[in-house]
């Protein structure tokens, strides 16, 4: 992925954003335009925490990969997710990636459960009740991001536990080809669902998620020793 800065470097891994996530604060200032300054402010701080959730999602496949000796190239990070690349995680052994993919989602598990347990010690409702609730909108957004990560379609991490799981009966490519068509079911569904509710977000998605999967599938036919994580 080309035309990436880097951001920082932690646990030895590099971290980039890719050009692209810059139509994430610009989608922000837009859709909040007309409601002042003090909004779009909020609006953006939100915008960083959510991703830095989705980044500490991705520290999740990395570290767990490091635990079973398979190296991460580099977290990237874009307007619509993370990623993790991963070099050295073997078609052989499924339960690598079983347990590599668990990683990410349990990370959004434990931020959710931390910020439950903060909420109710400071006796606050989980429903925000601003914009400016950042710890109840946390709470959900990592709530979210477990449960869609773990919808069983590519890219999503659902996709690849259940490719891992497939993979133990079945030959990896078949696999493969089992979870990428469902994520491009889930793609069109998407796609559908954005154009009849005018949300464009859906769309965007829903596009990111048919390619995603298709090249997931091209992918697994040419590589041999080595894996992406999203």
């Amino acid at each position: 992925m080309g035309w990436q800065l880097k951001i920082g470097r932690a646990a030895g891994i590099d971290v980039f954003v890719h050009w692209t996530f810059v139509f994430a604060p610009i989608y922000v200032v837009y859709s909040c335009w007309e409601t002042g300054w003090a909004m779009i402010g909020v609006m953006l701080v939100l915008l960083l925490c959510f991703f830095a959730c989705v980044l500490l999602h991705e520290f999740g496949h990395a570290l767990a990969a490091k635990q079973l000796g398979i190296k991460t190239l580099d977290i990237i990070i874009t307007p619509i997710g993370g990623l993790a690349r991963l070099v050295g995680m073997s078609r052989n052994h499924p339960w690598q990636e079983f347990l590599i993919t668990l990683a990410g989602p349990a990370v959004n598990l434990f931020l959710c459960l931390l910020f439950l347990i903060y909420l109710v010690a400071t006796s606050q409702n989980l429903m925000p009740t601003s914009i400016a609730a950042f710890p109840q909108i946390l709470f959900w957004a990592n709530l979210a991001l477990f449960l869609f990560n773990l919808v069983p379609a590519f890219p999503m991490d659902g996709g690849r536990i259940l490719r891992s799981l497939l993979a133990i009966f079945v030959p990896y490519k078949t696999a493969t080809m089992i979870a990428g068509n469902l994520g491009r079911v889930l793609a069109i569904l998407f796609v559908v669902t954005g154009l009849y509710r005018s949300e464009f977000p859906f769309v965007l998605i829903g596009i990111f998620v048919f390619f995603a999967a298709t090249a997931e599938i091209e992918f697994t036919r040419d590589a041999t020793d080595s894996d992406r994580l999203d």
